[in-house]
């Protein structure tokens, strides 16, 4: 599958500084943002928009477990309450979901899949699975057992959920702990949390990516810079006005083409890359703390892989 949003190859860079900038196509959380963005791709393909990655998670969770508040689905899930009530709200609008009280204690609902949910799932199981086996098609079958082994004790920093039947599962869905989607969805959650708790409100990993971009492939245009951060062209737009509002960015004109603007670091961004790329440099090595360094490498190119098809 080819990405033509952002590329399928990682893009050549000049060497450069490491103190400065992390090299995005080498960083865990550069990756797996950019193997959800294949992920989304793929899902747009094979599923549409009727039924959203996380919609699905909920009806996997409602599947293999009925009869739970919605604390517990959203839970199994790794959606946080917001998100969790919005989608329960949608799905019972579409009547796969019910919502009943709890006999046991009447302050409490809980929730379960109609009968009409329970006729959709096995197709639309179907296409999810689609989704996964096209996302791993750069790897063979024993690497995307490594790769889900891997990619796993990340997501669920080394206590993934016990395999297994659950008694309350009449529909066959994909369980999530081991669906390649989900686990790079959870992954890249882990990764905000951690951006977060160590770089804060001063740069998005985003903007960090393309600030990167530029340290290693010095005066490129907007386009290029975009796609080596992994962006869109929107985005990119987007993340380079709100940076040359900074001062971080400043324009100059391509000797060889005056039609075309180049990007260039402003002193006043080299020294906030300075000052934040240990922080994200920690990021990087508590993301994939739960994996020894033979694996984290291994890890490291396996979502290459995945990530740059």
């Amino acid at each position: 599958m080819r990405n033509t949003a952002i590329g399928s190859s990682p893009p050549p860079r000049a060497p450069g500084p490491v103190t400065l900038a992390l090299p995005p196509d080498t960083t865990a959380g550069h990756l797996i943002r950019r193997a959800q963005q294949a992920h989304t791709a793929l899902w747009s393909a094979e599923v549409g928009a009727e039924v959203t990655g996380p919609q699905y998670a909920i009806l996997s969770a409602l599947s293999r477990r009925s009869g739970v508040d919605q604390v517990t689905a959203g839970r199994a899930a790794s959606l946080d309450k917001s998100t969790t009530a919005d989608i329960v709200e949608r799905l019972r609008r579409k009547d796969w979901v019910r919502r009943d009280r709890d006999t046991g204690d009447g302050r409490r609902y809980l929730l379960s899949l109609t009968p009409s949910a329970k006729a959709m799932l096995p197709d639309l199981t179907g296409r999810v699975e689609a989704v996964q086996d096209r996302l791993l098609q750069p790897l063979g079958p024993n690497l995307r057992r490594s790769f889900g082994r891997l990619l796993g004790q990340v997501a669920y920093r080394g206590s993934v959920p016990a395999a297994g039947k659950d008694e309350d599962e009449d529909v066959e869905v994909l369980r999530l702990s081991s669906t390649p989607g989900h686990l790079i969805r959870r992954a890249e959650q882990v990764h905000g949390a951690l951006w977060s708790r160590h770089v804060g409100t001063q740069l998005t990993p985003s903007q960090y990516a393309l600030l990167c971009s530029l340290v290693w492939r010095p005066a490129i245009d907007q386009t290029a810079a975009g796609e080596m951060a992994s962006l869109d062209k929107s985005s990119a737009a987007d993340i380079v006005a709100r940076l040359r509002r900074r001062g971080w960015l400043l324009d100059t004109r391509d000797e060889a083409d005056r039609r075309r603007k180049l990007l260039v670091l402003t002193d006043l961004a080299r020294d906030t890359l300075a000052g934040v790329t240990p922080a994200v440099q920690t990021v990087q090595h508590e993301l994939v703390a739960p994996l020894s360094p033979a694996d984290q490498d291994k890890l490291i190119s396996l979502l290459r892989r995945v990530a740059y098809q």
